[in-house]
């Protein structure tokens, strides 16, 4: 049922993101028809479209997600390459029209008015270092230059079709377009290394673009369209991530690929399981970002599980025994100091198919659902629910200062992470164990049964 929400936190740190494959998530009756192939599993849907993401806004709403991150939806349809490779939407030949294979500009509309409802902030995917033919300018006549250009991380980031600053001034207007004409609370940017060329980060002046127009609008009293949240997607370490995309204050987020590894493991699901030094790997991840090397320490490194380019988190963790992996990953997640993402179908402990052409980088873009299968399932989503619920309500999960507590209780190894916020007051606790055990948490006088293995989250103030 829909229901009018209060307007979420406006501090970065605090967003839990939904992220949806459009293509491969729901198909909504009524909407567009949607494309027939999509690179990923045989047998999973490709026909996704911007009504199945309405029609899921409560579920996504009852996850506890604050925001909805949407891959690519800008036409595509044109572009260069076959229908694989435009119905991922990553190769756009029309920034400023809505694909016809997801939609219309009203079904746009109606998705954020609705999910403002929930409140619920909505994030567009941008690729602003490559494209597949776009031969239009923009509405106020820029153009890109699409000579092949080299980033600044050379061979190994590839080559783009978009030079800078030749381009700048047109995806400039790309990022302010949305937000000012359909209320788009922020982006979600694609290859972000791809604006690092010649020693200059172009993040830059479109990060200027965005607050201003951010900044102005909520001048004129707007509630929505305001945020301006900005994470960059770089695949590389925390040193690779602060030469570029953070250099000079260009993007203040981008993708925590370092704390993935320590929790979640490798994006092929290779090598490192995750948690490979147990509760010294969530210490880790809950310090400060200069303290695991990124720089400079105002920076807001966007922690996940799993996205469209990998492997699932269930692949590594939902056994045959129980789903206990899985929500200590959620657990972690639901405490981490900055904004943090969900990708569909995690909730429900999801798993990557095989590919056509075995390409493992597609084998997480299944069919979305809405409903549990099982009872493990089930179990898994209202975890899943509990905690970012929890995280949501609590401002000590994602901003509060951070205190830990290990020991040892007979054969039991307990991390306690005290959490306290100093502006409101608000103080939980994080309770990690390897089995049953008797635990008692700071402020408390008696001691409480905690279950072990499933992490328990406590409110104490």
């Amino acid at each position: 049922m829909e229901t009018k929400q209060k307007l979420p936190e406006r501090d970065w740190r605090s967003l839990t993101i939904y992220q949806v494959m459009v293509g491969s998530f729901l198909h909504g009756e009524g909407g567009a028809e949607g494309y027939d192939k999509l690179w990923g599993p045989e047998g999973e849907r490709k026909d996704g479209n911007l009504r199945g993401v309405i029609d899921a806004l409560d579920h996504i709403a009852r996850t506890g997600a604050t925001a909805i991150w949407l891959t690519p939806i800008f036409d595509s349809s044109e572009a260069d390459g076959g229908e694989k490779l435009r119905a991922t939407g990553y190769f756009a030949s029309d920034y400023f029209k809505i694909d016809p294979h997801f939609g219309t500009e009203d079904d746009l509309r109606e998705l954020v008015d609705k999910a403002h409802d929930r409140g619920l902030y909505v994030f567009l995917d941008g690729v602003f270092g490559h494209h597949g033919g776009v031969s239009r300018p923009s509405p106020s006549g820029h153009a890109i230059d699409s000579t092949p250009s080299l980033s600044d991380r050379g061979e190994d980031g590839g080559t783009g079709n978009v030079k800078y600053p030749e381009s700048l001034e047109y995806f400039k207007e790309v990022a302010t377009y949305w937000i000012d004409r359909f209320d788009i609370d922020g982006w979600r940017f694609d290859q972000a290394y791809q604006l690092c060329q010649g020693g200059h980060n172009y993040w830059c002046e479109i990060s200027q673009a965005v607050r201003e127009l951010c900044d102005r609008r909520l001048r004129e009293g707007k509630a929505w369209g305001t945020l301006g949240y900005m994470v960059g997607e770089d695949w590389s370490d925390a040193a690779g991530i602060s030469s570029r995309v953070f250099r000079d204050g260009g993007l203040k987020s981008a993708f925590d690929f370092d704390g993935k590894q320590l929790i979640s493991g490798a994006m092929d699901g290779q090598g490192s399981g995750g948690l490979d030094n147990g509760w010294d790997d969530v210490v880790r991840v809950y310090s400060s970002p200069s303290d695991r090397g990124y720089a400079p320490d105002d920076v807001l490194p966007n922690l996940f599980l799993s996205n469209h380019d990998g492997v699932r988190v269930a692949d590594s963790f939902y056994d045959g025994r129980d789903e206990v992996n899985l929500m200590t990953r959620f657990a972690i997640l639901a405490g981490y100091p900055g904004p943090v993402t969900l990708y569909y179908g995690d909730e429900f402990a999801d798993l990557s198919r095989d590919c056509d052409g075995g390409q493992p980088d597609n084998a997480s873009r299944t069919s979305g659902h809405l409903k549990a299968d099982d009872d493990r399932e089930r179990r898994l989503f209202n975890y899943v629910s509990d905690a970012m619920t929890f995280r949501r309500d609590n401002p000590a999960m994602w901003r509060g200062r951070a205190e830990f507590d290990r020991y040892r209780l007979g054969e039991a190894e307990i991390l306690v992470v005290t959490k306290t916020d100093d502006e409101t007051g608000n103080r939980v606790a994080m309770v990690f164990a390897d089995r049953a055990a008797e635990v008692t948490l700071p402020g408390e006088e008696s001691s409480r049964r905690v279950r072990g293995y499933v992490p328990e989250l406590v409110k104490l103030a």
